[in-house]
Formats: C-alpha cells, sequence, structure tokens
C-alpha cells in the first residue's frame, strides 16, 4: 500500500517561491548557478548563467523537450555506426535545487516502462522510440531534464497550490506505483502527481491529478492556459488511470498569466490496445536487446543490436493517436481562468 502524505505537510520551499534560485555549489566544479526563472512581455527565459572552476565537466542546457541530449554520453549517427565520446557530460540542470520537490524515484524508473514514456514507447515522435528503446537497455542514460522540466519542477508547488484554492479538492501524494494488476505487468508502473478521493452522493469516486506547467519556450507573452489537452498526453494519462486504478484524472495546466482544468475518464477499451503496443515494445525489443547488451560488448547497439532495434512506430500508433484525439475531444473543460477571472 502507498504511502499517503497530505499536501499540507510539505512546506513550500524558499526555491520554489524565489524567482531566482541560487545554489552555491553543485559538486566540486560549479561554483554558482543562477536560473532566472521569468521575465515577462517579450523576452524569454535565460536559462542555467553557470560559472565553472573546472574543465573536467561540459554542462549543458539543452531545451529540446523530445530528444534530450543524453547527460553522460554524447552519441551520433555517421555512417550508420553509434558513435560514443569519452568526455562526460553533465547538465546544470540536474542541480538538487531544480529538481522535483518530491518525486525522486530515477532509480526505481530505470527499471520499468512508465506513464510519461508511454507516447514515446507507441512512436508519437520521430526517433524518440528507438532513443528510449536505447535508454531502457542500458545504452545511454535516461532523460535527466531541460528547460521545460526545470520550470515545471519548481513552479508544481505554486501549481498545487492554486489548483487546492479552485477546487477545494484535498490533494494526497503516492509513492511510486508498479502496476500490480497481474504479477507479470510489473514491468509497468506510473508517478502521479497527486491522489483524490472523495465522496459524491455517498458514493466513493477515485481520482487521480496530473499537472502540467508549459514552458512555452520562455516567452510569456504566449503563456495562457490550454483550450484543449496536447493529444500525446492521452497515453499518460490513460496510463495514470489504470495503474493507480482509477476512475477519472483532473488534468491541470498552470501557466504565470492563469489556469485550467479538464476532466478525462478512464476508458479501458483504450488501455487494451495501447498495452499491445507497449507489451510489444518491452518484450520484443527492450529485454531480449537488454540481455545481449548486458551480456556481450556492444559498441554500437543501433547496428549490432539492429534485429532488436524498434521501428520509429508501432503499427497500432495511427489507431491510438485516433483515440486519444477523440478523448481530447470528449474531455471536459471544467475551469479556464486569466489572473483569477474564469473565462469559459
Amino acid at each position: 500500500m502507498a504511502t499517503m502524505i497530505g499536501l499540507q505537510k510539505r512546506s513550500i520551499s524558499a526555491n520554489v517561491r524565489r524567482s531566482t534560485l541560487h545554489c552555491d555549489k553543485i559538486g566540486s566544479s560549479l561554483s554558482v548557478a543562477r536560473v532566472q526563472h521569468f521575465k515577462h512581455g517579450s523576452s524569454y527565459y535565460k536559462g542555467a548563467l553557470v560559472a565553472c572552476l573546472s574543465n573536467k565537466r561540459i554542462f549543458s542546457s539543452n531545451a529540446s523537450s523530445h530528444a534530450p541530449d543524453n547527460p553522460s554520453k554524447r552519441f551520433g549517427n555517421g555512417g550508420g555506426m553509434l558513435k560514443f565520446t569519452s568526455e562526460e557530460t553533465h547538465s546544470v540542470l540536474e542541480a538538487p535545487c531544480l529538481q522535483h520537490w518530491f518525486k525522486n524515484w530515477q532509480t526505481l524508473r530505470k527499471q520499468k516502462l512508465t506513464a510519461s514514456t508511454f507516447a514515446a514507447a507507441i512512436g508519437f515522435w520521430h526517433k524518440r522510440r528507438s532513443q528510449l528503446w536505447l535508454e531502457k537497455i542500458g545504452a545511454i542514460e535516461p532523460f535527466s531534464g531541460n528547460l521545460a522540466t526545470c520550470w515545471s519542477n519548481i513552479k508544481e508547488e505554486e501549481a498545487l497550490e492554486r489548483y487546492k484554492l479552485i477546487t477545494e479538492n484535498t490533494v494526497l501524494f503516492s509513492e511510486f506505483q508498479v502496476y500490480d494488476s497481474k504479477p507479470e505487468d510489473s514491468w509497468l508502473a506510473a508517478s502521479p502527481d497527486g491522489i483524490i478521493d472523495r465522496m459524491v452522493y455517498d458514493l466513493p469516486s477515485r481520482g487521480v491529478l496530473e499537472v502540467k506547467c508549459p514552458y512555452f519556450g520562455g516567452d510569456m507573452s504566449k503563456a495562457l492556459p490550454w483550450y484543449r489537452i496536447p493529444v500525446h498526453y492521452i497515453p499518460q494519462a490513460q496510463g495514470l488511470m489504470e495503474i493507480l486504478g482509477r476512475d477519472w484524472m483532473d488534468f491541470y495546466v498552470w501557466t504565470v498569466n492563469g489556469s485550467s482544468l479538464f476532466r478525462i475518464y478512464r476508458d479501458p477499451e483504450y488501455w487494451d490496445v495501447m498495452k499491445i503496443a507497449l507489451s510489444d515494445f518491452w518484450w520484443k525489443h527492450v529485454q531480449p536487446a537488454r540481455e545481449s547488451y548486458s551480456s556481450s560488448v556492444i559498441k554500437d547497439p543501433l547496428f549490432q543490436l539492429r534485429s532488436l532495434t524498434p521501428a520509429p512506430k508501432h503499427e497500432l500508433c495511427r489507431d491510438i493517436v485516433y483515440r486519444s484525439k477523440h478523448i481530447v475531444d470528449n474531455s471536459n473543460l471544467l475551469i479556464r481562468e486569466i489572473h483569477g477571472k474564469m473565462t469559459n
């Protein structure tokens, strides 16, 4: 049974409250890292101003959300060969003060396929499926974050407080959840942002909360709450509801200028189709390749293990995208507010 911790038991850290974070030392090589959170108008966020006292590490602030740089190895596909460099690369965004305020489950996630990666495992993005495969077999380090994920990490507590104020819901927190429907499904897992239990007409209503704090490339002139849920979030949403055994999801989008709240309902048929694609990715590609990679000297996984490399998209990807659009169309926009004024 997962341990539930009330939101009120977590104090909002000073690092999240301030618009400027100061990290006095990161390891032995970083003296000062100052991340300015936001500038209004047409200006952009300025990320990762770093003073580095050592030449032993390179700090990177890559802002790609779909094809992130590997923080410990770089690879290129030159002439069909995967090339790893010996130079170690670290991101300033790995600083402890910029990490998620309670989700510290990176080690647990390595051995599981988690809900946030379901869309990638299906093939929603070009090349992301093969990159996820490389991560899961141990050939490259998992995506460690970028400016967008850093922004989300440090603003999520503020977003949760706003969600509680608007809905008057009590939010509980769950530990890392492994899918326990069947013992053979323990390779699936999820990390929810919050759990909502309440009574409606004396009947239990079981929900899960997902919070998004979009970065908008750092441009605050575009920082307005969404009217629709992006299609690629639906695999994550349905996966969270299935793995946690929840009936509905509050999908909450927070920005500096306002927020929107959507209600999504669990779709068992969607899960049945998606699980086929996820199972194929895991059992036909990840598991056999992981065994080969761990027992042999593999310098170029994309070439040497090419028979196990997944195609860019699963054959059910188009069907799942179509089903995702249908769920988006049928989701309910419960609240949309700009600077505290309701607009819908």
